[in-house]
């Protein structure tokens, strides 16, 4: 989870079910119904119908309500489109045709779905976009989770296979071959929200503004002094709140996986929500968190994710293959690691946590 530093967190909010269900530690900004040209006071609208999360967008340019309403609106129409537990949607559709008949999806559904199988290969199966059925069979996004019985989980397995994933770009249809997979794009999809969402404020000839879509914060520019915007790093220990360091950007995505976002516990184990396909279980390489900086949110939110399941060293070397993108690390011990592009920017504000020095 990521903060905003110097504004002030007041409340948390839990949320079941819908596209994400997270802890959010929603930040409270200042609220400004109209800002001059540019002004330190931004003008700011927030959602909580969209997403399953909290949405505040902060404009810190002169703009009218057309631009939140454009933004909204487009946010709201990838969810339509894209969310797995709407039973309208396209990616519920394709569910339903699996073993049956390809499914036409539309032009950006079907581009998230092609960027969502593309990464899978990449990663040898650490992001998987037919992980589908396993999130489904822990039910941590329900009311209800459970923790599944090893025979479950191997019985499902056949329908965690990507290789079954026949995508077509002759006329956008995706084939699921066998009954009971489902697509689950839940770890690229709000990134994409991020990047749709700073493109339109950017089309309004804004130049300073910020999203968090829920955590997954988007910046637009600078501060409007000329600074750069300060994020705080959400401490990963599950049972505690508040940042654990300041990252300071300008024009970056930033996004952050782990295992304190959404979890449960059973016979005195924590079990979270990022899989392993190739385990069945959540993830665990040593990691509490992943926090991924890019210049698309697209990138951050599913990097975020494979260097999670990958673990330390085959996520650094992962990463090689993104230039533009920077990772901090925190380990089990507390240990924080780093890649070059982002020591400089990055202090940390909790002394329990440790730079490693490699």
């Amino acid at each position: 989870m990521i903060e905003i530093k110097g504004i002030k967190s007041h409340r948390h909010l839990i949320f079941k079910t819908g596209f994400f269900t997270a802890v959010i530690l929603l930040a409270a900004l200042v609220c400004a119904c109209s800002s001059k040209t540019v002004s330190d006071s931004p003008a700011t609208q927030t959602r909580y119908d969209l997403l399953n999360t909290v949405i505040t967008i902060s404009i810190y340019d002169d703009v009218n309500d057309d631009v939140f309403n454009e933004v909204f609106d487009r946010i709201s129409g990838i969810e339509k489109a894209m969310s797995v537990t709407l039973a309208n949607s396209e990616i519920s559709g394709a569910a339903a045709m699996a073993a049956k008949s390809p499914v036409v999806l539309s032009e950006e559904t079907y581009l998230v779905v092609k960027e969502a199988y593309d990464i899978t290969v990449e990663s040898g199966g650490a992001f998987n976009l037919a992980i589908g059925p396993l999130v489904k069979l822990w039910g941590i996004n329900t009311a209800s989770p459970r923790v599944p019985v090893r025979a479950e989980i191997e019985h499902i397995k056949e329908l965690l296979d990507y290789n079954a994933v026949v995508l077509s770009d002759t006329d956008r249809s995706v084939y699921l071959t066998f009954e009971g997979m489902s697509i689950d794009l839940g770890a690229i999809a709000k990134g994409y929200a991020g990047d749709v969402a700073a493109e339109v404020i950017k089309s309004y000839g804004v130049k300073h503004a910020i999203v968090d879509l829920g955590g997954n914060i988007i910046t637009i520019g600078g501060r409007p002094d000329g600074s750069a915007w300060r994020i705080g790093v959400r401490n990963p220990i599950i049972g505690e709140s508040g940042y654990i360091g300041v990252i300071s950007v300008q024009d970056k995505s930033v996004v952050t996986s782990g295992s304190y976002e959404r979890y449960f516990e059973s016979g005195g184990h924590y079990y979270h929500h990022i899989f392993d396909e190739k385990t069945g279980y959540p993830a665990d390489t040593g990691l509490l968190s992943v926090t991924i900086i890019s210049d698309r949110s697209t990138d951050a939110d599913k990097l975020s994710t494979v260097v999670f399941v990958l673990g330390l060293r085959d996520g650094l070397e992962f990463l090689k293959n993104y230039k533009d993108a920077e990772a901090i690390f925190i380990t089990n011990g507390l240990e924080i690691y780093m890649t070059p592009g982002i020591i400089d920017s990055f202090a940390v504000t909790d002394n329990r946590f440790i730079i490693a020095s490699e």
